[in-house]
Order: structure tokens, then C-alpha cells, then sequence
């Protein structure tokens, strides 16, 4: 199992990959760590769209499990958007202060449950 961000580089389908501490009250994002051909802009914006992703579904699934009574998606700990050619997927690393985001090559359909699980396991 993949346990950083190269390993992560080595699974069929990952072009880039990347950790990010999330922004907060007083912090922007803060980059710490990318592989891959990503340029530095776009690690930013890959980063603040899936952070807002992340966020916006916590918070739906959070009303919506008060509402159903119901306790079945939150918290929400991954988001996937599928792209034309690129897929982008990110996931909060388990019990760190950091994210960890993949651009995925759709043609070569990687599984991602299985990469969702992995990225949770990163360490940078």
C-alpha cells in the first residue's frame, strides 16, 4: 500500500498528486507537498475546489442526516469530480491536519475506492 506521495505517483491512472493543510480562520492554503507536472497555480485551485467540495457535501450530508434521522454519510472523508479527460479526487488524511488530492487519467479507470482508502494512509 502506498504510504506517500510518490507511492501514490506509482498507481495506474494517478498523472499528479499533492497534500495541502486546508484552509482555516486565520491560515490560506498552504501547499506541502506535489508530485507530478501540476503548475503551481493549479495546485491552489485543485486545492480550494476540492476543500469547498469537501466542506459543501459535510454540510448536506450533515443537514440531511438531521432531517432523516439517519446516520449514514457523515462525515464525509473523500470527493471525486470526473472530468472530460482528468478526474480529481481528494481525501482527508486519517487523524492528520492535511489533505491529499490525486488528477486522475480517466482512460486508465482507476478504482477509486481502493485509492480513496490509500490516500487516507499518506504521509508527508
Amino acid at each position: 500500500m502506498a504510504k506517500t506521495l510518490d507511492d501514490l505517483m506509482k498507481i495506474k491512472g494517478v498523472a499528479a498528486c499533492g497534500a495541502w493543510r486546508p484552509t482555516d480562520r486565520n491560515r490560506r492554503i498552504e501547499i506541502i507537498g506535489s508530485r507530478g507536472e501540476i503548475p503551481q497555480e493549479g495546485e491552489y485551485i485543485a486545492s480550494a475546489f476540492c476543500e469547498l467540495d469537501l466542506f459543501l457535501a459535510n454540510s448536506q450530508c450533515a443537514v440531511y442526516e438531521q432531517y432523516t434521522r439517519q446516520e449514514k454519510f457523515f462525515p464525509v472523508t473523500s470527493i471525486a469530480i470526473r472530468g472530460k479527460e482528468f478526474s480529481v479526487m481528494a481525501a482527508y488524511a486519517k487523524e492528520e491536519d492535511y489533505m491529499v488530492g490525486v488528477f486522475m487519467l480517466n482512460s486508465d479507470r482507476p478504482d477509486l475506492w481502493e485509492l480513496s482508502d490509500i490516500m487516507k494512509e499518506i504521509r508527508v
